[in-house]
């Protein structure tokens, strides 16, 4: 009999003895009903605490009792619709199966490290890890016991989450950092702890120029732009800049507690108003006002001008010995240092200013005379405080004797001008389109270093004058002409030119073209970021002849100690007698110098104090022969050799033609040992 056959008659015998059917029998019929129903899984094993209902027989007066059975596990295959509950009869709810008990989250301090140490006000950030198989909702932070952060988890909760939390603390000691999370039942980690130990800043500030490099150069007037960066473990509150050890100016920082610790940029714009040389600074300030200075940045400061200078006279013509009023005036912008009057090759007054440099205008008088009569040249020079100087043009005075008549010029003619006929008119022919321009390199929204290289070019129908190249800044009111170029009257022309801005920044370049019309025509504007210039390109290192070199010949040896400064060369030589018994000379490298391949120095001989006999070679062509030996006397002693040898590749060979203080020459070859 299958199940559902079974389930409708025990269903049909319900229904006719309700009234006989007990509170148990209730619990009997709907376990059938759960079983029939084929599509709700059973479960294969029954819990621990649930107690199955006994087996029972139910009774009934039209048929034998039935006995049922419940079975162990539920079918695999059939799904059945399960049949519908009678009315009134309540269906209990099952209990819910209890959940295994879960672990609490874990969590831990990655850094800081345990017993570090930071600086007061300085902020630090906390890593904390956290992990639970339900999942991380927030990890908290606090600082002895005190809330410091809540870092929430992003949702849904996360199995694993790490949190960087920033801490800044503000009083210095011993400070417990403790780190909790929490999972999404709000249940709570065991704590994770580290000890940080703050302390004052103990270090100081760092300060660099950056720009500019090396020795800038610079006109007198002109403004230089320093850039520097100051950077501290705390903040920067104050970078100064010091121009010859006196403080020029400062920025400070916005924040009280100083700038973030991070790289602080500043820009200090230094006007050079006073020629010469220039040891510039800067100095960080920190928030405990510890220093630290830059790298001193050399200036020189160049003045190319020359002051202006007028010469004038009471009269240009006196009696002897009578006094003459020399007015003289000189203006220059550095300082005028002193003027002086000068008659011929002779100083007749020197006016010195007390203080050069802030004379910037110098005006004296002069009183001039001469007991001679005759014609005198008197001219004034003027030096500023730079050092240059100008001279007026010379002016003649004349000294007369007593009853001499005033020389007088005689009048100029008039030139007459005859007028030429005019021409005729002719029709003035209409000029051709006006010219273009454009630039080749670079292209727009460029960025490059300065100086920039730019190549610019014209094209016009007619012939050519020039073409321009035009640049301005930002904040520069008018464009100025970088360079110009001669056309030659052709109808394209090229140019390149290379332009040093006054400062790192944004510019702006355009071309212009002008032909012999004076048409002009102008290129597009670009624009671009021109940077600090490169460094300057290493010079190779000169190669290195430092070392012992010997050379070979009959009877002979020749050393020379070579030691080498740059391109310079210095040291010992020697000649070392191997043949017939002679004294050995002793002699010093006096000067040389390596040029490329060639090597050329120059020896002086000690020769001993007895007559000995010193040993050369023969004057050859390719290679060292016997040598000549010659007794050593007054007239034939040789103090000094001059050698001009070429060096091979390997730095390893020296062939040398040598004359010696007698005119007596030969070929000789050092080898390295």
């Amino acid at each position: 009999m299958s199940h559902l056959s079974l389930v409708t008659r025990h269903l049909s015998l319900v229904t006719r003895h309700l009234s006989h059917v007990t509170r148990d029998c209730i619990w009997v019929i709907l376990a059938l009903l759960a079983t029939a129903c084929e599509s709700i899984a059973m479960p294969t094993s029954v819990p621990a605490t649930y107690t199955p209902i006994a087996t029972r027989a139910v009774e009934t007066s039209a048929s034998p009792p039935v006995l049922v059975a419940f079975p162990t596990a539920a079918p695999a295959s059939p799904t059945l619709i399960p049949p519908t509950v009678p009315l009134g009869i309540s269906v209990p709810t099952a209990p819910p199966s209890p959940r295994a008990p879960s672990s609490a989250p874990i969590v831990q301090v990655v850094s800081p490290l345990a017993n570090g140490q930071v600086s007061i006000n300085q902020t630090v950030y906390v890593v904390a890890y956290a992990a639970d198989d339900q999942g991380i909702t927030r990890i908290e932070l606090s600082d002895d016991g005190n809330s410091v952060r809540t870092e929430n988890a992003p949702t849904p909760a996360p199995q694993i989450f790490s949190a960087i939390i920033p801490w800044t603390p503000t009083q210095t000691g011993t400070h417990v950092l403790r780190v909790v999370a929490f999972d999404t039942d709000n249940r709570a980690s065991a704590p994770d702890e580290v000890s940080v130990s703050v302390i004052l800043d103990a270090r100081r500030p760092t300060a660099n120029i950056v720009y500019p490099i090396g020795t800038p150069q610079v006109e007198f007037g002109s403004v230089l732009q320093i850039h520097g960066i100051a950077t501290d473990e705390v903040g920067v509150t104050q970078v100064d800049l010091w121009v010859d050890n006196q403080l020029y100016t400062y920025v400070t920082s916005q924040d009280a507690n100083g700038q973030s610790p991070r790289a602080v940029q500043v820009i200090f714009a230094w006007s050079a108003l006073t020629p010469g040389s220039h040891t510039l600074f800067l100095r960080a300030h920190d928030t405990q006002d510890q220093t630290t200075d830059s790298g001193p940045l050399k200036v020189l400061v160049a003045n190319p001008h020359i002051p202006e200078l007028s010469l004038t006279f009471e009269r240009t013509s006196a009696l002897v010995n009578e006094p003459i009023t020399v007015t003289i005036t000189a203006l220059d912008a550095s300082g005028i240092a002193r003027v002086e009057l000068r008659s011929g090759k002779d100083i007749v007054s020197t006016i010195n200013s007390g203080n050069p440099a802030r004379q910037t205008a110098l005006t004296t008088q002069v009183i001039w005379q001469s007991a001679y009569p005759g014609d005198y040249q008197l001219v004034a020079r003027a030096h500023n405080a730079s050092g240059n100087s100008k001279e007026s043009p010379a002016q003649t005075i004349s000294i007369l004797r007593p009853g001499q008549p005033t020389p007088t010029s005689a009048p100029m003619p008039t030139p007459t001008r005859t007028r030429a006929p005019r021409a005729p008119a002719t029709p003035t022919r209409q000029p051709p389109p006006p010219p273009s321009a454009e630039i080749v390199q670079p292209a727009d929204h460029f960025s490059a270093p300065s100086p920039l290289r730019v190549t610019f070019s014209g094209r016009a129908n007619a012939e050519l004058d020039r073409i321009e190249l035009w640049g301005y800044y930002q904040g520069q009111p008018n464009p100025q002409v970088v360079c110009v170029v001669d056309a030659h009257a052709t109808t394209q022309k090229t140019g390149q030119c290379e332009w040093s801005p006054p400062s790192v920044g944004v510019v702006f370049l355009f071309a212009q073209a002008v032909d012999v019309y004076r048409q002009f025509g102008r290129s597009t504007p670009i624009s671009g970021y021109v940077g600090v210039p490169l460094l300057p390109t290493p010079a190779p290192t000169p190669p290195s002849l430092t070392g012992r070199w010997s050379a070979e010949i009959p009877n002979a040896q020749y050393v020379a100690m070579l030691r080498q400064t740059g391109t310079a060369l210095r040291g010992d030589f020697k000649i070392v007698g191997t043949g017939t018994p002679v004294a050995d000379i002793e002699g010093r490298v006096t000067s040389g110098t390596l040029r490329g391949d060639r090597v050329t120095f120059h020896v002086d001989l000690v020769p001993p104090g007895s007559p000995t006999t010193i040993l050369t070679p023969s004057i050859t062509v390719t290679t060292a022969v016997a040598p000549t030996t010659t007794p050593t006397t007054a007239a034939n002693l040789t103090s000094a050799l001059d050698f001009d040898c070429a060096v091979d590749t390997n730095m390893t060979t020296l062939v040398c033609a040598f004359k010696d203080s007698r005119g007596r020459g030969g070929n000789i070859v050092f080898q390295r040992d």
